[in-house]
């Protein structure tokens, strides 16, 4: 099967709703999450004429933003339910004073950052962060980060889909042995 031809013919509406809630995902700090398929998935219906680049920055940058915010809430309300000693080790003047000097830049720069995402939208959330603040702030970093990486697969993707077409099987076998190695030295380890 040809992997454009099938991205090509997926519906637009259904594929951007994917976008959003994946980004959704990614933007909430849930490790692992691969926002880039959507995107990729992007380029490929904006090569077929079906959606555009726009279309595509734009549900993915709202799902990015929600999940931003849905991340800081679950650090505000649910951080709460934590228990004390944990909320101590997180609520400090040493982390309130870090995101007071350095939460503009750090808050932009995890939207990108996925190690950074999780920690810093919790962190910003549990020592509650200026609210309308975060929020400006999470929209510019996600639509920073959406818009450039949304951008630079719609200019190189369509280079990349016949890579994965013809690569794809050996690339998720290459995956699949590696996590299972992962998974097997895990259990080693704690055994």
């Amino acid at each position: 099967m040809n992997l454009r031809l099938w991205l090509a013919g997926l519906d637009p509406l259904l594929l951007n709703l994917m976008t959003f809630a994946l980004l959704s995902l990614e933007g909430a700090g849930i490790p692992g999450i691969p926002g880039v398929i959507p995107m990729i998935a992007q380029v490929a219906t904006i090569d077929a004429g079906h959606t555009t680049l726009l279309s595509a920055v734009l549900w993915g940058v709202l799902g990015n933003w929600l999940g931003s915010a849905l991340g800081y809430t679950l650090g505000r309300w649910g951080g709460q339910r934590l228990p004390a000693r944990w909320r101590a080790a997180v609520q400090n003047e040493r982390n309130e004073a870090l995101l007071a000097h350095w939460g503009a830049p750090l808050i932009v720069v995890s939207r990108t950052v996925g190690s950074l995402r999780t920690p810093v939208t919790l962190l910003a959330g549990m020592t509650a962060y200026p609210w309308p603040k975060y929020l400006a702030l999470s929209l510019l970093g996600a639509a920073l980060h959406v818009g450039v990486w949304q951008t630079l697969l719609w200019r190189f993707g369509p280079a990349l889909l016949p890579v994965l077409e013809q690569r794809g099987r050996e690339m998720l076998l290459g995956m699949g042995a590696l996590a299972a190695t992962v998974l097997a030295l895990r259990w080693w380890w704690n055994r």
